[in-house]
């Protein structure tokens, strides 16, 4: 598939630039990129071994065909650093394209080895996405699904925070993209996540 060998080659060449990371409290390296990303991560040690569902809903005005949104999860170690996880579900086959909301479910489960959940959102491309109301829950005793907190999952409060902007999941700032708070026709609530892309396109 195009797209997955496109995301391939990008990873690499990010991942050149990620793995000397600048201490904590210094401002993270600006990098050129086709695609921008914005995450949390929480520690789920607690519900190792469990299986879990991630729900969000998302809506993308894609300036071309090559444009789209989509949520992403994976199971990290411990320790922040570029690609640190055993595994991850990224949309890479379900991109969102479409204007109009839509809810999307990932699932898989937490490992014990990596107990540390990554989850947040990626634009590629030029345009503007959207994304609210992510719900988690973990399956429990006798089937039942328990959903669990997560921080400023619904975008409602005053500020973006603890979401930042990460590549490869370390911190990152990606040249030309910007997310805000919007009121503009959220799924849920008064507010919802915008990224915006405005990237450079590569000479020819």
């Amino acid at each position: 598939m195009k797209m997955n060998h496109l995301c391939c080659l990008l990873t690499c060449l990010l991942c050149g630039q990620l793995r000397a990371q600048k201490p904590v409290g210094e401002n993270p390296p600006l990098i050129p990129a086709t695609f921008s990303v914005w995450s949390q991560r929480q520690d789920m040690g607690k519900w190792a071994g469990k299986n879990f569902r991630l729900s969000v809903a998302i809506r993308a005005m894609p300036a071309d065909e090559e444009a789209f949104a989509v949520a992403f999860v994976r199971n990290e170690y411990k320790e922040q650093k570029a690609r640190n996880w055993t595994w991850m579900d990224n949309m890479a086959d379900r991109p969102v394209r479409d204007s109009i909301w839509k809810t999307c479910v990932l699932e898989g489960t937490f490992d014990r080895s990596a107990p540390y959940m990554g989850w947040g959102v990626l634009g590629f491309g030029n345009g503007t996405f959207y994304y609210d109301d992510f719900h988690l829950s973990v399956e429990s005793e006798g089937g039942k699904w328990l959903e669990i907190p997560l921080a400023n999952g619904n975008f409602e409060q005053e500020s973006l925070e603890p979401w930042q902007q990460t590549s490869m999941g370390v911190p990152a700032r990606v040249l030309g993209a910007t997310a805000v708070l919007s009121t503009e026709n959220p799924f849920e609530g008064k507010k919802c996540l915008l990224v915006e892309n405005r990237f450079i396109p590569a000479k020819k």
